[in-house]
């Protein structure tokens, strides 16, 4: 009954109507829909993806592994969010292929190198510096420092006070003198001198 409802509120927002499930014949691979005027609409709902989401749900993972090669490039973005609303977010990372979605599930595994690497092969310059960003807010959570580093430095002249406030925790001089150097400021009274 889930993929059948899911299948229908999918096909009233592609659609923008109304419409009332009027059946399905499985000879055809199609279901009829009809809105109040009694237009008929025949819709081919991707079968294996149906077959897939319904291995997960009954937990039949070997049986969802052997369905997953059929399903169609363009619907594994699909499939990767039913996975991540089923908390399967391993399994949803590794079959998204949108870098954006990609990027939010490793962060949220706290797997900060996946999110690393993607950000520096998929991401157009001119969208990474967000990432960069993100990535930086969650490195310190997970205790990665040199990590949360790099990648302010990364994302660039917005987030020197980010970096600045790293650097100070840190207690790293020569980090702290080069993003004095960015904003034109003299911070050396925040560290001690060295002895």
């Amino acid at each position: 009954m889930f993929l059948v409802s899911h299948l229908f509120c999918s096909l009233c927002i592609f659609l923008h109507r109304p419409l009332y499930i009027l059946g399905y014949a499985p000879t055809h691979n199609r279901v009829y829909l009809a809105n109040k005027v009694m237009s008929i609409y025949a819709y081919s709902p991707p079968l294996n993806v149906v077959e897939y989401q319904t291995a997960v749900l009954r937990d039949d993972m070997d049986a969802a592994e052997k369905i997953l090669p059929s399903i169609p490039h363009e619907q594994l973005n699909k499939v990767a969010r039913f996975l991540e609303a089923r908390d399967l977010k391993e399994l949803a990372m590794q079959i998204t292929t949108d870098p954006d979605h990609k990027i939010n599930l490793a962060l949220a595994l706290d797997d900060l190198d996946a999110a690393l690497s993607v950000i520096a092969q998929s991401v157009p310059e001119t969208e990474a510096e967000s990432k960069w960003k993100e990535l930086g807010d969650r490195a310190p959570a997970v205790g990665r420092f040199d990590l949360a580093k790099e990648v302010y430095e990364k994302a660039g002249d917005l987030h020197l006070g980010s970096l600045m406030l790293l650097v100070v925790c840190m207690g790293d001089r020569t980090g702290l003198e080069r993003v004095s150097a960015a904003v034109g400021v003299s911070f050396s009274s925040v560290l001690p001198r060295p002895r």
